[in-house]
């Protein structure tokens, strides 16, 4: 499918169903009772417990759901998914601890980068100096850096500018590989297959990286565009969040995670 085809079906596909589409939309609600029950003035402290295991047990439950309206988009199916709320909560947590390791895979690198660089060294030294710069009765910004030896401060921008880009970029890698992932995950239904790192490639590169780059940007304007509208539409006195976040959000994340599903689907 091309980029136009894409977006037109993702916006279309929330509705397809409207029964299912209100049970989603009831669970966005559920979800977020315990923020917006205290902007109302509604605080107890039993209350506030019950309803934030509810919004995690939620949590997972949305996750998994958009997980399955993935593989609909990867699988041509047209309408929204049924739902089995036991099935789509293990989904979720599957889905989030796929999501931490493509988290923590960049994290340890950066971190050794930074390590090797001499970014963590310098910088302790620098806390340490600014520290006793204090302790001195400097009180400014200008006079506590003053007294950091600059051979130290060259140390630290450098390794910091180094780590930095390293960061960047491999956030950018990951982020692909992780979205790709995701969908192998919903694909085959098996948490492996969204960390097997080769057929992941593969799959890239079937779609085009390139098409795959374009399309996010594209679907993540798209959905940046219905935010700032669903905020506008939040300003309105009581029902304004209410109407938000009962048809706004659940009609985002529906098109997020189809267009995701479609841009893949010529992989398989």
């Amino acid at each position: 499918m091309n980029l136009r085809e894409i977006i037109m079906d993702a916006i279309k596909f929330p509705i397809s169903d409207t029964r299912k589409f209100l049970i989603f939309c009831a669970l966005i609600i559920l979800m977020s009772l315990s923020t917006i029950l205290p902007s109302y003035g509604v605080k107890n402290d039993t209350l506030s417990i019950i309803l934030s295991l509810v919004t995690l047990i939620v949590l997972f439950v949305v996750l998994g759901y958009s997980v399955e309206v993935i593989k609909s988009g990867t699988d041509g199916e047209n309408t929204l998914p049924d739902f089995d709320y036991v099935k789509q909560f293990v989904i979720g947590i599957k889905a989030l601890i796929l999501d931490i390791i493509y988290f923590i895979i960049p994290t340890v690198i950066v971190i050794i980068v930074a390590s090797a660089t001499g970014l963590i060294s310098s910088f302790t030294k620098i806390v340490y100096i600014s520290i006793d710069a204090i302790a001195n009765d400097a009180n400014n910004l200008t006079a506590i850096m003053g007294t950091v030896p600059k051979p130290i401060m060259n140390t630290f921008t450098n390794s910091l500018t180094v780590t930095l880009i390293v960061a960047i970029i491999l956030f950018i890698i990951f982020s692909l590989m992780s979205f790709t992932g995701l969908v192998r995950f919903a694909k085959f239904g098996s948490g492996t297959e969204g960390l097997r790192f080769r057929e992941i490639l593969k799959d890239m590169s079937k779609v085009g990286l390139i098409k795959i780059i374009v399309t996010l940007i594209v679907i993540y304007i798209i959905a940046l565009a219905l935010a700032v509208v669903i905020g506008l539409i939040g300003l309105i006195p009581y029902i304004g969040v209410f109407i938000g976040i009962f048809v706004g959000v659940p009609f985002v994340l529906l098109f997020l995670y189809r267009a995701i599903g479609l841009l893949y689907a010529d992989a398989y």
